[in-house]
């Protein structure tokens, strides 16, 4: 497992601490995954996780969180980090892809629903990530390009993660849901009726860097590289996300 790793075991300190990343919700199965072989190669204390909305993390980046590593599921989050320098400098990259869908109860009868067909009677709640959440940044892209934004502003239930909508669909709590496709993949009790076409928002990357506060760079560093490896990349597919080819990343 060593040869995941850009980084030699003799290049990361001997008394590493564990890091603390800061990564989107949606990304809690597969990292959580990967950790142990980046514990291994390294011989490093397991990495300890915070997940939440990309840009809750990122306010509590901006306040001082001592976090290590942040990965965003937006762009928007990063690009304010890295104008506000809070960023190692050269250490952000792309390291995953993913798709948004429309999904619904798996009991539900709306079996034939469409993004267009938001807007109809039979449908009178909506869950869609807040403001904090970029999965619901996309979601309104695609509400606009559909042309439902005002027809269905009333109906809309804005929740403070993308795993919090798609829990609510799936517990029938709100008639549909916009999502991303891997949340669809990973809690149960949920259909995939629509994807929405890529032209419909802006392209969805997972994006990761080093906070310019970590106290651990070298190893936030070698974590970084452990995201873009082969093995990474299989398993970020296993769990519903979409690889990006080498010339995505940066």
């Amino acid at each position: 497992m060593a040869s995941l790793f850009f980084l030699t075991v003799e290049a990361v300190p001997a008394q590493a601490k564990p890091l603390l990343v800061g990564a989107a919700s949606s990304l809690s199965e597969p990292l959580q995954d990967l950790a142990p072989g980046f514990v291994a190669a390294l011989k490093v204390p397991a990495p300890s996780f915070n997940f939440a909305a990309s840009g809750v993390l990122l306010q509590q980046i901006h306040r001082g969180a001592p976090i290590d590593v942040f990965v965003s599921a937006g762009e928007k989050q990063m690009d304010w980090l890295q104008k506000a320098g809070l960023l190692v400098v050269g250490s952000r990259r792309v390291i995953a892809g993913n798709q948004l869908v429309l999904v619904v109860p798996s009991r539900s009868p709306l079996h034939s629903l469409r993004f267009q067909g938001l807007n109809s009677m039979a449908i009178r709640r909506i869950a869609i990530g807040d403001s904090s959440v970029p999965a619901g940044d996309y979601g309104r892209q695609t509400l606009a390009y559909y042309g439902l934004s005002e027809a269905v502003k009333a109906k809309l239930v804005p929740l403070g993660s993308v795993r919090a909508v798609a829990i609510a669909v799936a517990a029938g709590d709100v008639d549909a849901g916009i999502i991303y496709k891997s949340d669809a993949q990973n809690v149960r009790n949920l259909r995939i009726v629509a994807l929405a076409p890529e032209a419909s928002h802006t392209p969805i990357r997972y994006s990761a860097a080093v906070i310019a506060a970590s106290r651990q760079p070298k190893v936030a560093s070698a974590y970084l590289g452990s995201l873009t490896t082969a093995q990474a990349s299989q398993v970020f597919r296993r769990y519903g996300l979409l690889p990006l080819p080498a010339a995505a990343k940066r």
